[in-house]
Formats: structure tokens, sequence, C-alpha cells
């Protein structure tokens, strides 16, 4: 089966050495028309920043409706796996820009 791209995200994550913390910030782009939304620098490790683009997205109703009430991390899974994620570790002003759309 093709796997039908239908968003494109962009996280950057940032240690905060000082404290310990981890943090993060993302773009989120719909393929179909370029459309963008931003996720702001926020606390989470690991693959954290999937759950914030994923709440993101269905806060701005881009998922379809059976995602958007807490079910929104099986959208990828029941739907071919729509979004082609891309995640670097950077600096805190870049994490900022990013999710600053």
């Amino acid at each position: 089966m093709k796997r039908n791209i239908k968003f494109s995200v962009e996280a950057i994550r940032w240690f905060d050495r000082a404290n310990g913390n981890t943090y993060h910030a993302c773009r989120i782009t719909r393929t179909r028309d370029g459309a963008t939304l931003g996720c702001p620098l926020t606390y989470g490790y690991g693959d954290s920043y999937r759950q914030t683009a994923l709440e993101r997205m269905a806060g701005a109703k881009w998922l379809p409706v059976k995602y958007r009430n807490g079910d929104h991390m099986s959208y990828e899974r029941g739907n071919n796996y729509p979004i082609l994620w891309s995640v670097s570790d950077g600096l805190k002003r870049d994490a900022e820009a990013l999710g600053s759309v």
C-alpha cells in the first residue's frame, strides 16, 4: 500500500542543561494547501513532540472527527501513517522561532 503524506511536521528539541529539562517546538504543514500551524516551546522529552503536534492538529480540526477527542495518537496507525516527521536537536532560539508560525 502506497503511503499518502497529508502532513509534514518539523520538530526541534532543546535540552535546558541548567535545569535538566527537555523542550520541543514544531511546525505542521498540510500538504494539500500549504497551510501551517505552530506549536510553541513545550516541555516534553523523547517523542512527545508527536503528541503535541497531533493535539494541535486535532484542535485546529485538521484530523477526522473520530480522532479529535483523545484518540488522536491512533490517527497515524489507522490511516497508513500519513505524517512525515522530521526532528532534530537544536538551540532554544531555533525552537522558539520554529513554533512561532
